[in-house]
């Protein structure tokens, strides 16, 4: 599945192209702006006033406008999917319809790397001395538990546009997919970390198209597992594996475009 869902991803991301980058360069500039005003006073040497600035900043960026923005190009994307044709009028109405969710699930996860990442080091740390097996084991429980929410965050706001459920039942249906399906779920993540690699070293790319190319991999792979599990309750598309062009070009089709 995961070689259809990056399949899927590429022709999204190829025929939606132009309003995918405006959509992208809107996200990019809104999340960059928080991080760019909380820089200076570190490159001065002004640590308090960095600190100040940089928690809230990081919340800001990361935590808000990020899934808030976010969950317009996920709705873009789902719009694509089920009917091929996706604008940018598409990203401001996913926006509108599940920005205050998106804000909720960010808060969420916020608190979780905050509680999760502190106990990594806390248990590990101030247990080592007196009972360090016991603080290894809590330590790399919630390392353990830190990278299955970081599993999970990939696909919630995909499954909050198809679903359209609450913050706590989207929470626990990512949680449900990434237990059941763990290789794809990894894999996914591996891809889209790629993409954040390439993005670090070459760093145009991040307002040239890398949230929406990061998202178009999971809304892919959230689809397809969406058909999957249609009988069990998931909300799939009205589009199949049989009838979806996106499933079914290949190299010709990218090659020979006139020729479809």
């Amino acid at each position: 599945m995961l070689g259809r869902s990056l399949k899927m991803a590429f022709w999204i991301f190829h025929d939606h192209l132009g309003a995918l980058l405006i959509a992208n360069l809107i996200w990019a500039t809104a999340v960059a702006i928080p991080i760019g005003i909380a820089l200076p006073p570190l490159f001065a040497g002004d640590l308090e006033l960095g600190i100040v600035l940089g928690i809230p900043a990081v919340y800001l960026s990361l935590f808000l406008l990020n899934p808030v923005l976010g969950v317009g190009i996920a709705h873009m994307i789902k719009t694509a999917i089920d009917t091929r044709d996706a604008g940018i009028g598409d990203f401001f109405a996913g926006v509108r319809l599940y920005g205050f969710r998106a804000a909720a699930l960010g808060l969420c996860y916020a608190i979780a790397a905050l509680a999760l990442g502190t106990s990594a080091w806390f248990y590990a740390a101030k247990l080592q001395s007196t009972y360090p097996l016991i603080g290894y084991g809590i330590s790399a429980l919630a390392v353990w538990l830190l990278a299955l929410v970081g599993l999970t965050a990939q696909f919630t706001l995909p499954a909050l546009v198809q679903r359209k459920a609450g913050t706590f039942a989207t929470l626990r249906l990512t949680a449900l997919l990434v237990l059941a399906n763990p290789g794809l779920c990894i894999g996914i993540a591996v891809q889209c970390l790629m993409i954040t690699i390439v993005v670090a070293v070459l760093l145009p790319l991040f307002f040239a198209g890398y949230g929406a190319a990061f998202l178009c991999i999971p809304s892919a792979a959230y689809e397809l597992l969406a058909r999957k599990y249609a009988v069990g309750g998931l909300a799939a598309s009205p589009v199949d594996d049989a009838s979806d062009d996106y499933l079914n070009r290949g190299l010709k089709d990218l090659l020979f475009p006139w020729k479809q």
